[in-house]
């Protein structure tokens, strides 16, 4: 990164608490709010113990559904961040309770987990996840606290090809699909921002510094190991809408927790309805924002990168 990502918009030190702290985008997000000066508090059901979270406070919630514990636990906090994985049984289950604990603890801005899709773009009936975050959105903006909705586009690990997250080089769906995806880092990077960021309250932030067609992606890989005898796997169109209408509770993905009927909601959304990202009145662009901001890891590098693509240094050979 050229530039100090402080400089980038006006900082005004904010007490911030986050659930999720360690997880995937939770860790760099709440990593690079430490380094802009925010006072944080990370939430969690032990104690946790990370030399790269030095400086958060630890908030210890035996009951993490205990709404009274956390509405008191979350006084004089200004944005609760919600970076957990977002499964059914969050969405449905526990941000309907951390908003109302929110709520009470006169929190000024709650964010849910998204990091993704741009659900606000994506019709009923989508997927089980997208109807279950339109349902959470809903009790948001009843409730009246502020809100921010963050989308990342795609994470490397899941949208790029390779062989540590998925048995075989895979695409899906329509190819010629331009593809935002960014590297866990940055997103955690900007995510920080774009959550402490006043321009952003009661709207939502699509993150579009690089995209890439699967096509292009393919082409990266061929070019970038041009002996190597991958073995290719594509699901039409046609196979992910049928796919998506199977009640299967089955996870039988290499990596990540979604059952196969969410997961190819996920995969509809995305390749066939394309609508990963979007540019709505409601929505601000991060390259606006931020125009500054230069990622440290693009796509095509990624793809060239053989710790990136196979999951051991003999599978490279």
């Amino acid at each position: 990164i050229n530039k100090s990502t402080i400089d980038m918009y006006t900082f005004r030190k904010q007490v911030i608490a986050v659930i999720g702290a360690t997880g995937q985008v939770g860790t760099p997000l709440t990593k690079e709010l430490l380094r802009l000066g925010h006072e944080v508090k990370v939430f969690s059901r032990h104690e946790v113990k990370r030399d790269d979270l030095t400086g958060a406070q630890a908030v210890v919630l035996a009951d993490m559904h205990d709404k009274e514990a956390m509405a008191e636990a979350l006084e004089g906090v200004e944005t609760l961040i919600c970076a957990v994985p977002g499964s059914n049984e969050v969405i449905t289950e526990s941000e309907p309770i951390w908003l109302e604990a929110a709520v009470q603890a006169g929190v000024k801005r709650f964010v849910p987990t998204e990091f993704g899709c741009h659900t606000r773009n994506v019709d009923y009936g989508g997927g089980i996840i997208f109807d279950n975050k339109k349902h959470m959105h809903e009790k948001i903006f009843a409730s009246g606290i502020g809100w921010t909705f963050f989308y990342n586009g795609g994470i490397f690990d899941y949208f790029l090809p390779n062989l540590r997250f998925f048995e075989k080089i895979t695409t899906f769906g329509n190819r010629d699909l331009h593809i935002h995806t960014h590297e866990i880092e940055d997103i955690g990077r900007v995510a920080a921002m774009a959550l402490s960021d006043d321009r952003t309250l009661n709207k939502c932030v699509q993150m579009d510094y690089q995209s890439m067609t699967q096509n292009d992606m393919l082409a990266k890989l061929k070019e970038s190991f041009p002996d190597h005898p991958f073995e290719y796997e594509h699901f039409s169109s046609e196979y992910i809408i049928k796919a998506k209408s199977i009640d299967s509770e089955e996870v039988t993905a290499k990596k990540g927790a979604e059952t196969d009927k969410e997961r190819w909601g996920i995969n509809y959304v995305v390749y066939v309805a394309g609508k990963l990202s979007a540019f709505t009145d409601e929505t601000l662009r991060c390259t606006e924002l931020y125009p500054d901001y230069e990622c440290e890891k693009k796509p095509e590098e990624a793809i060239a990168d053989p710790k990136f693509v196979f999951e051991t240094e003999e599978d490279a050979k």
